[in-house]
């Protein structure tokens, strides 16, 4: 026998070249990773439009596409496409949110991969906080910005619940499998989309709907600061008691890249005569060099100064955070599935092993069977590693008063020793009955 398995380590080497292999599609996402890195949100832009020209997205990442593209746009400033991509995607992924039959089917028969992209659970909150930075881009404070803080205040429920459907899916399937559970109450909000919440209710006199995203604010703070990420939630209680006359000019930062996804292997092992390759999801950390951000600001009467702006959420943490939750049943069902696949080929094997055939057709039976088991294996059971990679990596912002009449404002990312990475256009931005002016800046370093 253990002259046999022996014989299986070229096998098992050939399983994971074969899963090693990259397809057009892993080509692309990876060239659009280094456009993001870059800054170069044209070109992200115009690569993602080239790739669903040529078909790489199919219907089954229809959503992803639309989620990089209307990110690629916001990044660029190009507020409107933002929004007509990404009100596309959630419409879609409200529309799918339940995975039909065949979706189910092949999640369970053949791969994760197999079924339509619908955005991770960690994933969903941050379309409404796109859409919020692409309505403040836009000059627009009034129903945009709050509809959205609205539809977003929906998501952690339905993050839960989907947590905890793939449990109970994972139960009803008779799957025990040795993975630890969380708290699906764990979840947690965006801070970055609470507190733009928050202002949005503020800006439109909205007082009670403003007190319950700061509570939730605090709320997301602290579970942030609990990742050993902040340990300054103070940002949170400078918005209680504001008023709209006082919020005239937003200000936020988003730097660097947020989290991907990677592939982790497991495997190829035996149990008993049975090969056991998956692969399983993980989160690769995005973040930036910048260690703060600040708004300068020259004022109409020809005196300068300086905001400094708060930290509010690193992205990569809370959706590492976050996926954990989802990651346990991903993993279980993975496994079972990996473990039907093979022990069917390796059952035909087994059955002529115990047969009257002559030893060597026994061991070349079990050798086909088992090799064969461990090629489908490698050849299907590879990660599901789409994933929203053009969001920022952190985020920084504070709402200001402001002198009457019309000033300049730019946003300034700045390195851990002072000096200064990226300074952002002069925009105009006004004190006085004029409403919120919002100056939005990207840096991807």
């Amino acid at each position: 026998m253990k002259r046999g398995l022996s014989i299986l380590v070229p096998w098992l080497c050939l399983a994971a070249a074969l899963a090693g292999c990259e397809s057009a599609f892993d080509r692309h996402r990876d060239s659009l990773l280094q456009a993001h890195e870059r800054g170069q949100y044209a070109l992200a832009g115009d690569m993602l439009e080239a790739a669903n020209e040529k078909g790489l997205y199919s219907s089954k990442s229809r959503v992803l596409w639309l989620l990089e593209r209307g990110a690629a746009a916001a990044a660029e400033g190009d507020s409107e496409t933002a929004l007509v991509m990404l009100n596309a995607a959630e419409a879609e992924t409200e529309l799918f949110n339940e995975q039909s039959i065949s979706d189910l089917a092949g999640q369970w028969l053949l791969s994760e991969r197999a079924t339509k992209y619908i955005t991770r659970a960690y994933e969903e909150q941050y379309i409404n906080v796109i859409k919020m930075i692409a309505h403040y881009q836009a000059g627009r404070t009034e129903n945009g910005p709050t509809v959205e803080a609205r539809r977003m205040a929906l998501k952690a429920n339905e993050m839960r619940d989907r947590y905890a459907e793939l449990l109970d899916e994972l139960k009803d399937r008779g799957g025990e499998v040795d993975v630890q559970y969380s708290s699906s109450a764990e979840f947690i909000e965006s801070p970055l989309g609470v507190y733009l919440s928050a202002v949005a209710f503020i800006e439109n006199g909205e007082s009670e709907m403003a007190s319950t995203a700061i509570r939730r604010l605090e709320s997301a703070a602290a579970a942030q600061a609990g990742l050993g990420i902040s340990a300054d939630t103070s940002y949170a209680g400078t918005l209680e008691g504001l008023e709209s006359s006082e919020a005239d000019a937003l200000f936020v930062a988003l730097g660097g890249v947020g989290p991907t996804l990677a592939r982790q292997s497991i495997g190829p092992y035996f149990v008993y005569l049975t090969p056991i390759y998956f692969e399983l999801p993980q989160i690769v950390p995005g973040g930036t060099g910048s260690s703060r951000a600040i708004a300068e600001i020259e004022y109409a009467d020809g005196t300068t100064g300086e905001i400094e702006l708060r930290y509010i959420e690193d992205f990569s943490a809370v959706a590492e955070a976050n996926f954990a939750k989802e990651l346990p049943a991903v993993h279980a069902r993975t496994y079972l599935r990996a473990l039907t696949k093979s022990g069917i080929f390796t059952a035909g094997g087994v059955i002529l092993e115990n047969s009257d055939a002559d030893s060597g057709v026994k061991a070349a039976g079990l050798l086909v069977s088992v090799v064969g088991g461990l090629l489908y294996l490698a050849a299907t059971e590879k990660a599901d590693i789409r994933s929203w990679t053009m969001l920022p990596g952190a985020a920084w912002a504070s709402v200001t008063d402001l002198p009457e009449g019309a000033h300049r404002a730019r946003v300034v990312f700045i390195g851990q020793g002072g000096q200064r990475l990226h300074a952002g256009e002069w925009k105009q931005v006004r004190g006085g009955r004029f409403g919120l002016d919002s100056i939005i800046e990207y840096w991807s370093g």
